[in-house]
């Protein structure tokens, strides 16, 4: 078979033109980054090299790493009835790496799909939205029944079995093909989850549509109609605490939903179709929002459950599908990691998709998930913009006498553009704010060239286009006064004293404004006209300007914010309102559109509203921007956080950051655990991010979780946790024990298991040459608790029941006094609390070895396989009770390893060994949550 591409069609993007002869490709394992064919005008395939015959011709320049899609559509191709794809021009260099999901979810039904499309009917698209959608095939058509969803798989012979590692699915005791458990958890997870919260049965008939080729497709275009007929139903009730209690019925049953949607995502995401998935993760979140939106319909308050997402960080969920597709249709890596961290609904995750990407013209090769080059400043290489292409207009510059005498004067320069009649042209009029001008503060992108890095300048169509902008925001009847601040024009770049009095004075411009008018060249090329609610809102979220740290504090500091259009200046604060006045839920559930706009404001609200001014809510409102100079964030952090300037701007900038963290007299105490990729240097602040910048985790705490002590020498902190034999770093050194995994008991005789993670801080991690080791807690831990998955449905009854584990750092103890512990922190660790079953293999293993007590000087002196024999009578005799190998053996199962005699007996003989070596030095002392440390 031949493939060809339309002549001319890419010519200009760099795309070679090539004659190829395909093999019939059988796997996608093999798929990497290579050529774009286009077949029969509109299908393009990605091929590799290796997949490529030896007769195959190439002409042309070599294929551009820019994604060229005819529209941005992945698509699949048949070549000789064989199913290949998927077909995308990742920006990274391999499509493994980049859509694994993706691989998995086209390939999984082979021979089945005509194209990757998605049916979410119910979700509403941007105006003029070309894309094609995704569908998701209906794979089951067994009828749904009138019991619970608790009870499904069993009323179907199935069964479900979590082990350590993955999640097994059987029927009547049988392995299934992986196309059976797909359709069986199609049928569970989407198909009952709707007859479970509705009330209704929705057939299969119903809930799909026609396709291609006779296969038919999931369809939501009835969903909205058929939630509404429930909620109004529902919100008519007179039993108001039976009400009550059926939603917190529902909201229990969706968190369980959820936590085995996740269980398959993490357990069984090698086999299990991502399309499937998303459409069941598409469909539970949006009836959670009904169930939401009828608690504050009927004014009840919801459960106590922490905010409910489908999304969560680190689980690989079905948006890893959206974010491919992202990929693929140009978006810079940046903002794609951006969303991901940002954007908790599978919904909006899934509009942005069909969004033309933000900056599709700049060069995003370079770019990463944590920086966007394309758009960095760089002062060699910066390059000042005019309104238009092409123009040639020369430079206006502001009077820097007149900017330096009124700032030495207390007071803040205003510019105005009016005509110099003597030259025929424009000139800038410098006023001062103390004679009290009405003005607009002016917020720019600096990378976009509106700024200046060598003088108080900008081109004159650039000053006559704002300064027109300007006039036409609304002002009261009479202004003809139309004064702005703009920071390249009023910061003077020379001299650095005349600079640091105007930076210590920035919040005023933005603090006094009327307006402040934000100027994107994203959103400007945007008729706001044409866009939605939803899709002005998204637009927004995604533009420059909110990728920018100078920008943060400009719009959090404004009276009144507008963003620039095409068309017109946009107040989104003002839309918002206009959409909710005194929201009332009336219409019960509310429109998707409406749940869509709320849940995109809550993206924007913190650049305009003065939340609180703590370091959560920095982190919050940092984390997904960035900043060309990286001292420059102390700056924003001062003024973000309404402290004095002047103590950041009177040192030097590489002691910006460590002025900051010493401002403040106390602070979250889960910064102990902080796993920022870079910590303070400096002594006692080795707990402290040198950023806050970036998608970091797990660090920022809960607001008013108590609190820990900065001080000198480190973070004094009350927090539970173990100290360890004297002795157990000399034996660990002695043999050679240094990280991994390890188990412990304490004085009580229940036994815990401890993972060493990376180093806590750059170079910081365990060495051996520590005297006494301790462990501090992030919360004390409990009896292991029952498994998340006990719905019933089991295979089995689990003696291994999910653990409770905490976050922990290790630390060696430096010296005590009084009721403080002074230690050194080392590296991260996890600690759980270990269930039943692993008391018991590690008591079998400990009464091994104490049972044969070879002496310490005997195991010192001789190898591992050596000491083992020694245990082998003493083990064989174990495993000769029954009861003691079943137990064994399940336990083997459940960890998924070999459950034979030979490999029981190996396992026994290594733990007994490795108990034996430490000895009495295994033991910990628990210690309460009230022991002081201070870590550093």
């Amino acid at each position: 078979m031949f493939l060809w591409t339309h002549p001319g069609q890419f010519e200009a993007k760099g795309v070679f033109s090539a004659r190829l002869e395909l093999p019939q490709l059988r796997s996608a394992e093999s798929l990497t980054q290579g050529v774009v064919v286009l077949q029969q005008n509109q299908a393009l395939h990605l091929l590799t090299p290796s997949s490529i015959s030896s007769e195959t011709t190439v002409r042309g320049p070599a294929f551009s790493d820019q994604s060229v899609f005819a529209d941005g559509t992945p698509t699949l191709h048949r070549l000789d009835n064989e199913w290949v794809g998927p077909s995308i021009a990742c920006q990274d260099a391999q499509l493994a790496s980049t859509c694994p999901y993706l691989e998995r979810s086209l390939l999984f039904y082979t021979g089945r799909f005509t194209q990757l499309s998605l049916s979410m009917d119910h979700i509403p698209l941007p105006a003029g939205c070309s894309f094609p959608q995704i569908q998701v095939p209906y794979l089951d058509n067994t009828p749904l029944d009138n019991g619970s969803w608790y009870t499904y798989p069993q009323r179907h012979g199935w069964q479900i079995e979590r082990t350590k590692k993955k999640v097994h699915f059987w029927r009547n005791g049988e392995k299934c093909p992986v196309s059976e458990i797909a359709a069986f958890v199609q049928s569970w997870l989407y198909f009952a989850l709707l007859r479970e919260v509705t009330g209704e049965t929705a057939t299969g008939e119903q809930m799909s549509r026609e396709g291609t080729e006779g296969r038919r497709f999931i369809s939501t275009a009835g969903l909205e109609t058929l939630l509404g007929a429930w909620t109004v139903h529902f919100s008519r009730s007179h039993d108001i605490p039976e009400t009550k209690e059926r939603l917190d019925s529902l909201c229990k049953l969706l968190i369980e939903h959820r936590s085995m949607c996740w269980s398959i995502y993490i357990y069984r995401g090698e086999v299990m179709d991502i399309l499937i998935m998303l459409a069941i993760g598409v469909l539970a979140e949006r009836l959670m929002a009904a169930v939401f939106d009828l608690y504050a319909h009927l004014g009840l308050e919801k459960p106590t459950v922490s905010p409910w997402a489908w999304r969560m960080e680190n689980i690989h969920d079905g948006g890893q599908l959206i974010l491919s597709i992202l990929r693929a249709r140009g978006w810079c890596p940046y903002d794609v990691r951006t969303l991901d961290f940002e954007t908790k609904q599978l919904s909006i995750l899934y509009y942005y998709s069909n969004l033309k990407a933000p900056r599709s013209s700049k060069d995003h090769s370079e770019c990463s998930g944590e920086r966007c080059l394309a758009m960095s400043t760089n002062p060699s290489t910066y390059r000042l913009s005019h309104l238009r292409e092409g123009c040639s207009c020369p430079l206006l510059f502001a009077d820097q006498k007149e900017v330096a005498q009124i700032l030495e004067q207390g007071s803040i320069p205003l510019i105005s553009i009016v005509p110099d009649l003597e030259h025929k042209t424009l000139r800038i009029s410098v006023k001062d704010l103390a004679q009290g001008h009405r003005f607009v503060a002016i917020s720019h992108v600096w990378a976009e060239g509106s700024g200046n890095v060598k003088d108080n300048a900008l081109h004159s169509c650039l000053l006559q286009n704002i300064s027109e902008l300007v006039r036409r925001l609304p002002w009261e009847r009479g202004s003809s006064d139309f004064a702005f601040w703009i920071d390249t024009l009023c910061v003077p770049v020379r001299p650095p004293e005349l600079q640091t009095l105007a930076l210590n004075k920035m919040r005023i411009p933005y603090e006094r404004a009327d307006h402040v008018l934000v100027l994107d060249s994203h959103l400007r090329s945007l008729e706001s006209s044409t866009l939605s609610p939803t899709e002005l809102f998204a637009q927004v979220s995604c533009s420059s300007w909110m990728r920018r740290l100078w920008t943060l504090q400009e719009g959090r500091l404004a009276k009144k914010v507008w963003f620039q259009f095409a068309d017109t200046a946009i107040d989104v604060h003002s839309i918002h309102d206009g959409i909710y006045p005194n929201l009332d839920y009336s219409r019960v559930p509310s429109k998707i559109e409406d749940w869509m706009n709320k849940e995109l404001y809550v993206l924007l609200r913190i650049v305009w509203n003065n939340y609180q001014t703590t370091i959560r809510h920095a982190y919050l409102a940092l984390r997904s921007r960035s900043v060309s100079v990286p001292t420059d964030e102390a700056l924003c952090l001062f003024n973000f956080m309404d402290k004095d300037l002047t103590q950041v701007t009177t040192v030097s900038p590489v002691q910006r950051m460590v002025v900051f963290w010493r401002s403040f007299e106390r602070v979250s105490r889960s910064f102990v655990f902080s796993q920022a990729s870079s910590k303070m240097s400096q002594k006692g602040l080795h707990w402290a991010p040198s950023s806050l910048l970036g998608f970091q985790s797990r660090w920022m705490g809960v607001p008013h979780e108590p609190y820990a002590i900065p001080t000198n020498i480190g973070l004094q902190v009350a927090l539970p946790g173990f100290v360890f034999h004297q002795g157990i770093v000399k034996r660990m050194n002695e043999f050679g024990y240094k990280e991994g995994s390890s188990a412990f008991p304490d004085e009580d005789g229940a036994w815990y298991g401890m993972t060493i993670d990376k180093p806590w801080r750059q170079e910081s991690g365990f060495s051996g040459t520590s005297h006494q080791l301790a462990v501090v807690l992030a919360h004390e831990l409990r009896s292991a608790k029952p498994g998340s998955l006990s719905l019933g449905w089991e295979r089995k009854s689990s003696s291994f029941p999910s653990p409770d584990y905490s976050d922990g750092v290790l630390v060696s103890v430096v010296r005590t006094e009084g009721e403080i512990t002074y230690v050194t922190a080392h590296n991260h660790v996890k600690v759980q609390i270990l269930g039943e079953g692993f008391r018991n293999y590690l008591s079998f293993a400990s009464s091994l070895a104490k049972e044969v007590n070879t002496p310490h000087s005997t195991l010192s002196s001789e190898s591992h396989v050596a000491s083992k024999q020694r245990y082998k009578a003493a083990a064989e005799r174990l495993l000769e009770d029954k009861a003691n190998r079943d137990f064994l053996t399940g336990f083997a199962r459940d960890r998924e390893e070999q459950e034979d005699y030979e490999h029981l007996l190996d396992d026994m003989m290594d733990q007994a060994v490795l108990i034996a070596r430490i000895g009495e030095c295994v033991m910990a002392q628990k210690v309460p949550e009230s022991r002081q440390w201070c870590i550093d």
